[in-house]
């Protein structure tokens, strides 16, 4: 039983005599994904659009597939004649009038191999880059990876038509450089680390650090924040500092309290602050964090978070 994803493109084109802020949008798809076959995947941030096209892509669990596409700031002679910042945004969502395939990992990729970000069943994530002023124009490549791991169950529970999962790209290039803080009008980002994964002497078992950061976005302080989220592929085995580690129950939930340092800037998360910890962990350090809550004592529990992933980091600042 394979389902059916479909990978959508939105091209932003922007006009050789570039001004901040006057794009011109195009909205395309991509074709023949399976296949890898498909010549214009790509973002092109000068005059005239591109065509693309659109198709479905099988994956059944187990299986791992990936597509590349291209951003450049040229086309033919034509090259941008200013400093090039560029965002893409990746929005993983269900299929128009089906559930999404839960285990689904997406993973983006720079041409060097190098984990971007990354998301499991659904979510939105940027990835930035720049061009720097040149006479001649520069691209860069990316990979998305779709992965759907086999637990021995995913196959039957979502059997039948109802599941699909859609990923949309959006693009968009400014002379300005984009904001590193990726809130999205969302009240609360979070961040989650992990470092390359090292195997425990002759055990099998691999280990990794973790470290998740939580961003305020709001006017309001959260006061005696909390954080919960689940992890079903990997196992966070503590926490250093900054943080409780109070609930592992479920399996693959996890709660957080703040440390009760009787500290404002690690107690609470004050108007456009952050607060960090990490730990040890066991697994490949691979998979996102789902279902995140962050709460407080003056706030009801936020669900609606910006999620961001970093994976196999040489460290953790």
């Amino acid at each position: 039983m394979k389902k059916t994803i479909f990978i959508l493109a939105l091209v932003l084109v922007m006009l050789s005599s570039i001004v901040a802020g006057t794009l011109a949008m195009y909205t395309v798809s991509i074709d023949n994904l399976a296949e890898g076959s498909v010549v214009a995947k790509e973002f092109v941030f000068v005059g005239g659009g591109t065509d693309t096209f659109q198709q479905g892509l099988k994956i059944a669990p187990s299986e791992t597939t990936q597509w590349q596409f291209n951003v450049k700031n040229y086309k033919d002679s034509t090259v941008s004649e200013t400093d090039m910042y560029y965002k893409l945004t990746f929005n993983i969502q269900a299929l128009t009038g089906k559930k999404a395939i839960d285990p689904l990992q997406v993973t983006v990729k720079d041409s060097k191999g190098n984990v971007l970000n990354s998301v499991t069943g659904v979510g939105t994530f940027d990835v930035l880059g720049s061009f720097p002023l040149a006479v001649n124009g520069q691209e860069q490549d990316y990979f998305v990876q779709i992965h759907w791991p086999d637990n021995g169950s995913s196959d039957a529970k979502y059997a039948g038509s109802n599941y699909g999962t859609m990923i949309n790209v959006n693009a968009v290039a400014s002379q300005i450089p984009f904001s590193t803080s990726p809130s999205q009008g969302k009240q609360v980002s979070v961040r989650y680390e992990t470092t390359t994964p090292w195997q425990n002497g002759q055990s099998g078992v691999y280990q990794y650090n973790y470290k998740v950061t939580v961003t305020n976005n709001t006017s309001q302080p959260i006061n005696n924040w909390s954080l919960g989220f689940y992890l079903p592929t990997d196992t966070l085995t503590g926490v250093w500092s900054n943080a409780k580690l109070v609930s592992t129950s479920p399996p693959g939930y996890y709660k957080f309290l703040n440390p009760a340092y009787n500290n404002q800037a690690t107690d609470n998360i004050l108007p456009g602050q952050s607060v960090s910890f990490g730990g040890p962990a066991q697994g490949m350090g691979t998979a996102a964090i789902q279902s995140i809550s962050v709460g407080g004592s003056n706030t009801s529990d936020i669900t609606n978070v910006n999620l961001t992933c970093q994976f196999g980091e040489a460290s953790l600042n």
